[in-house]
């Protein structure tokens, strides 16, 4: 997996995960299981070299 796709996935989940707090609370199951998945997805874009600069692009790169 590429920098650009690792840190487009950390993204995806990070969405995911602020739009399951919002829809089912902060302790629910659907929100912890989604943080999780951000956290995995997030250090697994780090394992592949991906900073702060990576993430930043790519949130530009969707505005």
């Amino acid at each position: 997996m590429d920098k650009q796709t690792a840190a487009a996935r950390a993204v995806d989940a990070g969405t995911v995960a602020a739009q399951a707090v919002n829809d089912y609370g902060i302790g629910s199951p659907q929100a912890l299981g989604a943080l999780q998945a951000a956290d995995t997805a997030m250090r697994d874009a780090q394992a592949q070299g991906c900073t702060k600069a990576d993430f930043d692009a790519e949130h530009a790169r969707r505005s």
